[in-house]
């Protein structure tokens, strides 16, 4: 239907191309006289099954049907839409000629893929009236609206990205054309703004409460705050990378060239639009957090946690090895009598590193978590990854150690000025920083193994229902001489105590009693 009218329209507007598509024409007819006869009979059918039969209109077959339609048709619309307010703005904006017919075709397609959305989200939302919405049904709307939120998202992301760079190196240079043409960012801004303002509220006023604690409502938010922090991050690095090079005397870091302030459009862009929306998307997560986390979601928290710190942790060793490395080799050079090699652009990019890694790191990471999140899986993950990371980069520092020394010992004419030895001093530096970050891991490996409890007591703790003692008989509890308090909590989770007691020194130690009298 939407390749029919686009050719349609090029009789319409009397376009060169007219004759040429006389037979894409007879296709395209065909096609829908075909179809769309068919399409009609099957709806009215399940619509006539469905009003007889509760069941029928509640099943996940015809769910499935409509929010695969639902998705489908919401994402082309925002692309059509995105598509055609390029082809209606690329003359104003970007100085290229204007296309009457390009535009009529784009806008046909953005509301035939609008009137298809409607259509069957009407009935979605009928059915959803009628009979509820529960399981399976319910699952498959929200893969249908956090497939849409997160797309949208990325599209006004990107748009407004490109958007905010084309102006800023436009307002520099005064130049028509530029790389980023700021059309098509104008064109994703309004196509994803649309796609994502719709679903995002809908979310928010009909579905927030049943969508709290939804394992794809989770996955959703850390996917969109996982690339928000990569692309902001590399942003932020690229402009920190610029400004200690140009500290340390390079003249070209990077092919920035002599136009510093253009250079910086894309770096500042990337840390403005996607810095903005990692804050409000860890602000939506940490109020749906508040509420209670339910299990999966808390499992997708300590991934993400994790798994950021675990690149941060690669970014700074590497960064912290690198720079170590340059400082050996510079102060090395003269001692063994060879040239010194240039040091301070690739100083700057270890700087870089260090410093953003362990930005992040230290964001992310805490040595002594509660106890969920102690013994957390992904934890124990992130820490030996980390530890055979470092115990290869150890092993692969040692031998290049060796290799140079021993390169000199086997020689015919071992020679101390020799330029290959320089590398004796990023090799001792990878040695140094691997095993500074292996100890540190293995230290907190046995620290959090001390503190998980055995499994029998685990199990014993879970199934067994002890009734509360009054309270001139409780017993008292095992603990260890010193100074001991007592706290009475209401209110809370056992994980909402855990956290709160989160930053107690690692000597000091608590054990909780639930109570559930009635003065309690």
């Amino acid at each position: 239907l939407a390749n029919l009218g686009s050719t349609v329209l090029l009789f319409l507007f009397n376009s060169p191309d007219a004759q040429s598509s006389r037979t894409q024409l007879a296709g395209f007819t065909a096609t829908v006289v075909v179809a769309f006869p068919v399409w009609a009979i099957h709806m009215w059918f399940g619509r006539r099954f469905s009003r007889r039969d509760p069941s029928e209109r509640a099943s996940a077959i015809r769910r499935l049907y409509l929010y695969l339609a639902c998705a489908g048709s919401s994402i082309g619309t925002a692309i059509a839409v995105a598509v055609a307010i390029t082809s209606l703005l690329q003359q104003q904006l970007d100085g290229f000629n204007f296309d009457r017919v390009g535009v009529a075709q784009d806008a046909w397609f953005a509301v035939v893929l609008l009137a298809i959305w409607t259509l069957h989200y009407r009935i979605a939302a009928r059915d959803r009236a009628a009979v509820g919405e529960h399981g399976a049904s319910a699952t498959l709307r929200r893969w249908y609206m956090y497939l849409a939120l997160v797309v949208g998202l990325f599209m006004l992301l990107v748009g407004a990205q490109g958007l905010l760079q084309a102006a800023w190196v436009k307002a520099l240079t005064n130049a028509q054309f530029t790389n980023q043409p700021m059309s098509s960012s104008a064109g994703l801004v309004v196509g994803g703004l649309l796609l994502w303002g719709f679903h995002a509220q809908v979310l928010a006023t009909r579905h927030l409460d049943d969508d709290r604690k939804s394992t794809l409502r989770a996955v959703e938010g850390f996917i969109a705050v996982g690339v928000c922090i990569v692309v902001a991050l590399i942003g932020a690095s690229q402009i920190l990378y610029y400004g200690v090079a140009r500290a340390l005397g390079v003249e070209n870091p990077g092919g920035l060239g002599n136009d510093i302030l253009s250079g910086l459009a894309q770096p500042a862009s990337n840390v403005l639009v996607y810095g903005l929306a990692w804050f409000l998307i860890r602000r939506r997560l940490a109020l749906d957090a508040a509420s209670g986390e339910a299990a999966r979601q808390a499992g997708m928290r300590r991934l993400y946690t994790n798994l950021v710190a675990l690149v941060s942790m690669g970014a700074l060793a590497v960064g912290a090895a690198g720079l170590l490395g340059s400082l050996a080799q510079a102060a090395e050079a003269p001692i063994i009598g060879v040239p010194a090699p240039a040091w301070r652009d690739p100083a700057s990019l270890w700087v870089t590193l260090l410093v953003v890694g362990a930005a992040v790191w230290v964001a992310h990471w805490r040595q002594v978590p509660w106890l969920a999140d102690r013994v957390a899986l992904s934890r124990r993950l992130y820490l030996w990854a980390v530890l055979l990371a470092s115990v290869l980069a150890l092993l692969g520092g040692a031998i290049d150690l060796l290799y140079v020394v021993f390169q000199q010992a086997f020689s015919a004419q071992p020679r101390l000025n020799d330029s290959a030895n320089l590398a004796f001093g990023q090799a001792l530096a990878v040695v140094v920083v691997a095993a500074a970050v292996g100890i540190y891991h293995w230290l907190v490996l046995r620290s959090d193994a001390t503190s998980r409890p055995p499994k029998g007591a685990q199990l014993a703790a879970t199934v067994t229902i002890v009734p509360a003692a009054p309270a001139k008989l409780r017993p008292a509890l095992e603990v260890a001489p010193g100074t001991h308090y007592e706290l009475s909590v209401v209110g809370a989770t056992e994980d909402d105590v855990h956290q709160a007691l989160a930053s107690l020194p690692p000597k000091a130690s608590y054990k909780l009693l639930p109570s559930h009298s009635a003065d309690n």
